[in-house]
């Protein structure tokens, strides 16, 4: 039988879905990448936030079309909000026969055997077995799941569960076997990276994953993403500076930077250790790129909170910064809180920063032209008209890309997942435009 799989979310969430891939596939299944061919339709969601939950309801309605009225003959929902609401799923959704959360996945074979009536073989869901849907030659590593963290306003603990790291040894196998297979860049995710190690090894271990990692044959980019500020330690900003592997590129979730807002997340950061981390790694890595999360409307946020927000994104200058607005979630600590701020101000407050954000990627992105990078060749555009490339500047899926025009030189120095050498010769608010060397 086809089986056709719908990934929604996180690139956690995207892992896996590559390993329920893997699954299938040494079970004899063919994986189709159109629905429309897919004897089976597995969706695997998010629960996140609300409009992460509202995606995957619709997208759930829109594969049961494709059973109701094409060829497919099972709809089965995973992930995140099949943990949170199966029952809910099952009593409101009838197209779909079966829901599988997250919690259930060391079960995983057995589960699927039964409702398929076919024997499936196997460990479960293997992290060197899977199906790697990312652009070649870029892959995800997640090095661990859960959280501990406990955010006011987050599920994640709800749902994934307490914080638990893999072995380094199981990872380096993993990265050893996707280096053998041509993967070059290896992206190092978790719900927090930095506190990696503390549960099984009792302190922090990922500087020292890291330098592993790197010495890897074939390993040529490692980007670490989700580093919370208070666990990013001075060994962590010296591997970081050392080693030639590591893009130097920090993805530092803050939230905010009002104390009060802060301490009412249940964060373990104030905005002195903030400042005093990002200041460090600037001053220790110059060219280093930092990215960062903030959120708006949080309850109890006063105009006050929000301009000390606002100042300091206009005082640090992100050469990334992605948004959202507060989403109430059911079982978090916040969704109980007085003085819940109106949409209205949330969503306003949220194009404020993105329009700040907007000018301040500008004026960094202007003062690129004329630099030199490394960059790894993508993909062609959409119109035909561009190569599309990232250099260690940019990460996969959330950041903006460098474009060189598709002319005779370009097309024959350039191949879809190598590496080339650019100028910068152009920019607009997120993305630059490049010639080659």
């Amino acid at each position: 039988m086809n089986v056709g799989l719908v990934t929604l979310g996180c690139s956690k969430n995207q892992v896996d879905s590559e390993m329920l891939l893997g699954i299938f596939k040494k079970n004899n299944f063919n994986i189709v990448s159109n629905v429309e061919q897919a004897d089976i339709i597995v969706v695997n969601t998010c629960g996140f936030i609300k409009s992460a939950k509202e995606e995957a309801i619709d997208t759930i309605l829109e594969m049961a079309d494709y059973k109701v009225n094409g060829k497919c003959k099972a709809l089965i929902v995973t992930g995140c909000l099949a943990k949170r609401y199966k029952k809910d799923i099952l009593e409101t959704m009838p197209e779909v026969d079966l829901c599988i959360g997250v919690d259930e996945y060391p079960n995983i074979e057995k589960i699927l055997s039964e409702f398929l009536s076919q024997e499936f073989l196997g460990k479960g869901l293997e992290f060197c077995d899977r199906i790697i849907s990312t652009n070649f030659p870029s892959c995800y590593i997640r090095i661990s799941d859960g959280c501990d963290n406990k955010c006011s306003y987050c599920a994640i603990p709800l749902i994934r569960g307490k914080f638990k790291s893999r072995k380094i040894e199981d990872i380096l196998e993993e990265v050893e076997n996707l280096a053998e297979q041509g993967f070059k860049e290896f992206c190092v995710i978790s719900q927090d990276t930095t506190k990696y190690g503390k549960d099984i090894y009792g302190e922090l271990k990922l500087a020292t994953l890291l330098n592993k990692m790197s010495k890897i044959n074939g390993v040529k980019w490692i980007r670490v993403l989700y580093m919370y500020p208070f666990e990013i330690t001075d060994e962590l900003i010296e591997e970081f500076k050392t080693n030639d592997k590591l893009c130097k590129y920090f993805d530092i979730p803050i939230q905010h930077l009002s104390n009060k807002i802060l301490k009412s997340m249940n964060r373990y950061d104030t905005k002195e250790i903030i400042y005093e981390k990002i200041e460090k790694i600037k001053s220790k890595i110059p060219n280093a790129i930092i990215r960062t999360t903030v959120m708006t409307g949080f309850p109890g946020e006063t105009k006050k909170d929000y301009e000390l927000l606002r100042d300091g994104v206009l005082e640090l200058k992100f050469d990334r910064l992605g948004a959202f607005a507060y989403s109430k979630e059911e079982d978090t600590k916040a969704y109980e809180m007085k003085s819940q701020v109106s949409e209205k101000i949330k969503h306003e407050r949220l194009k404020d920063i993105f329009d700040i954000q907007k000018s301040i990627s500008y004026e960094l992105n202007l003062s690129k032209i004329g630099s030199t990078y490394e960059v790894l060749v993508e993909g062609i555009t959409d119109d035909e008209q561009y190569f599309s490339c990232r250099s260690y500047m940019e990460a996969p899926d959330v950041d903006g890309r460098i474009y060189i025009k598709i002319d005779k030189e370009s097309s024959s120095k350039l191949i879809i997942g190598e590496f080339a050498k650019v100028e910068i010769i152009g920019a607009d608010d997120y993305d630059l435009y490049a010639k080659v060397i």
